[in-house]
């Protein structure tokens, strides 16, 4: 039988069914008790046994509580510029700097290499250059620090920025080299700094850039995936009012799924909705969406917008969890090793572990595992 409706219409109302489908989508059994509070969801006896015993990881400024088998999967950091971890000492260092060296020449015969000798303290080693003419016009010179400790070399990258002086990033690259310790995997600083892989760097300054991220695996469910990223200064460069726009319109997690329904219509992948909405974190106030796909991967998401250089409030702040995950691939195991009840509340129980590692300025009590310097739990309850 021909359609009555025009293709036009038909779209309207493929869109309107979506919509109306994701409004009324929240399963009674994954809803919310008050609005961002979602209703507790018993963790299922393998589950509280998983939880019996817990620890603290850390990264970056923040440190989450996880189940005693979990390994923290470290990923990339940014205090104020990114940091790499080099296995090997200083001679190490120098052979990655020598390398990086011939690689800027050979891409740019215009590149300059102003600097290439002993870094700011013992065991260390800084490349300063300019990656071709036209950088050296902008005054764009970068800085590469090796920096050894032990059998561990950590490189801090650089680079002037407008209204700066070369004298003025060689101290701060000395003070960041300075404020670089040896940490123990284990070990979850209780003063204001940075944890990175095997290190941590001591600093109460809180006006540069930061990023961190980082991932949780648990052995006794290898299908799954939980990780967190967080980008202190996103969308700084905007105008606060062009910023406060689209952290009204198009950034928060909903709108964004709504705008991908609008503009796919029909060819929006199906999804059968467990919770979706408003979701707080601590006090942070963002909002969740929490799927299964036909598949039976459980692709659950959080999303918290804030306010650039509010160290308190990152501007961009996501977490995530997958199922049915199999070599570093969404949906490629057989099947999910939780129940969707299971995946709720592990999904509930791992965000609500996620805290600052130290209180920082605007953190409000609770918000935080400890006060700086004082390694007695605060506001962990």
């Amino acid at each position: 039988m021909k359609s009555i409706l025009s293709p036009k219409r038909a779209a309207m109302l493929a869109v309107l069914l979506i919509a109306l489908l994701s409004l009324a989508g929240n399963s009674r059994n994954y809803a919310y008790k008050e609005a961002a509070v979602p209703e507790p969801v018993k963790l299922s006896p393998r589950l509280r046994a998983l939880f019996e015993n817990t620890k603290i990881f850390c990264f970056g400024r923040y440190a989450i509580e996880v189940p005693q088998e979990a390994q923290l999967i470290m990923g990339e950091l940014s205090f104020p510029s990114r940091i790499r971890v080099i296995p090997g000492g200083i001679e190490k260092g120098k052979h990655k700097a020598k390398e990086k060296v011939a690689k800027l020449k050979w891409e740019d015969a215009t590149a300059e290499i102003t600097y290439n000798e002993a870094g700011p303290i013992e065991d260390s080693w800084q490349t300063r250059y300019f990656e071709n003419e036209f950088a050296k016009e902008d005054n764009s010179l970068f800085f590469d620090t090796y920096i050894s400790k032990g059998e561990i070399t950590f490189m801090l990258g650089d680079a002037i920025e407008k209204g700066e002086s070369e004298s003025a990033v060689i101290a701060r690259q000395r003070a960041r080299a300075k404020s670089l310790r040896l940490r123990a995997a284990d070990e979850v600083p209780t003063e204001p700094g940075f944890c990175i892989k095997h290190a941590f760097m001591a600093s109460d300054r809180y006006d540069h850039q930061e990023m961190a991220s980082a991932g949780i695996y648990l052995p006794s469910f290898p299908d799954i995936t939980f990780s967190i990223s967080s980008n202190k200064d996103a969308y700084a460069d905007y105008k606060k009012e062009r910023f406060e726009e689209m952290k009204r319109d198009a950034l928060p997690l909903l709108a964004r799924i709504k705008s991908a329904q609008k503009m796919q219509g029909v060819l929006y992948p199906q999804r059968d909705v467990l919770r979706e909405g408003k979701r707080d974190v601590q006090h942070w106030h963002g909002e969740e969406s929490l799927i299964r796909r036909p598949d039976g991967t459980h692709d659950f998401e959080w999303a918290f917008v804030g306010t650039p250089r509010d160290v308190a409030n990152p501007s961009s702040f996501h977490a995530a969890m997958f199922t049915k995950v199999e070599t570093n691939m969404v949906g490629a195991a057989k099947a999910a090793s939780v129940s969707n009840d299971e995946a709720v509340a592990l999904w509930d129980k791992l965000l609500s572990g996620l805290k600052f590692r130290v209180k920082v300025p605007g953190a409000p009590e609770g918000s935080y595992f400890f006060s700086a310097g004082n390694p007695s739990k605060s506001g962990a309850e």
